[in-house]
């Protein structure tokens, strides 16, 4: 197989790892984008469910009976389990269980915790219920649009595809090395870097092991394929099968392009 169709393969896997990554990418925004729109005390849920809930303990309260959550509808039960001990800040926090029943009618409700005496605490401790009909309709109202669209988290979705991007990667580095063997066999190696400089562009490629070019030779540099002759080059320095070369007549040339040293 010659290197013009193993260039071609490479091109497309380099394409299809790059399309993987910017979809890995998009779901990491859709995610941190939802995750910033989302209030945390608010819930999409359907009847029957059941959740727990926690936050701080407000000032003055000591323990469970000093506080109370009260539902805006009889069909939310709530029961105050513990106070514990927040990980991460620190601070005594409180634990519930809240339930809604298997008749509640689809709608929107809040939880508020109140002291003993009625009064709410500053600042104001609101949890806000959003009924559905369905598990489908919950879904909907995701504010992820991967989640919208395929019921599952966009991270999970990232995640799954992240290591699918290592494919394309490592057939590209197998087919590097291909096409390195077949440039070799017809006289050709492919420039890997190129810069400007006061005495021309400076153009960079490397030998075959067992190949040796005087200083001052000059070479073609040809296109991508080999085919068209883009301009000459001259040897500046070769160390250690590393060349670099000047490209002569105020030529100009792009990685990936061929020098043809024999």
């Amino acid at each position: 197989m010659d290197f013009r169709t193993l260039s071609t393969r490479r091109k497309r896997a380099g394409l299809c790892g790059t399309l993987i990554l910017c979809l890995v990418l998009a779901l990491a925004f859709d995610g941190m984008i939802a995750g910033g729109r989302k209030d945390p005390n608010r819930f999409d849920l359907t009847p029957g469910t059941s959740l727990p809930l926690s936050d701080l303990m407000p000032r003055g309260a000591e323990s469970l009976d000093a506080v109370t959550l009260r539902s805006s509808s009889p069909d939310i039960s709530v029961r105050m389990v513990e106070t514990f001990t927040g990980f991460w800040l620190g601070g005594t926090l409180w634990r519930a269980e809240a339930a809604l029943a298997a008749h509640m009618p689809l709608g929107e409700y809040t939880l508020a915790l109140q002291y003993q005496n009625g009064t709410e605490p500053t600042p104001r401790q609101v949890f806000r219920f959003r009924v559905h009909q369905d598990e489908r309709a919950v879904q909907q109202a995701a504010l992820a649009l991967s989640t919208r669209l395929f019921g599952v988290s966009p991270y999970f979705l990232a995640a799954c595809l992240l290591p699918l991007a290592l494919l394309p990667m490592a057939a590209s580095f197998l087919l590097s090395r291909t096409i390195g063997l077949a440039l070799r066999a017809e006289g050709m190696s492919e420039i890997f870097r190129a810069m400007a400089s006061p005495e021309g562009q400076r153009i960079f490629f490397s030998l075959a092991p067992d190949q040796e070019i005087p200083r001052g030779a000059s070479v073609q540099v040809l296109d991508e394929r080999g085919e068209t002759l883009l301009g000459t080059a001259r040897i500046h320095t070769v160390t250690r099968g590393d060349v670099e070369a000047i490209m002569q007549d105020g030529a100009h040339v792009r990685p990936g392009t061929l020098a043809k040293t024999a």
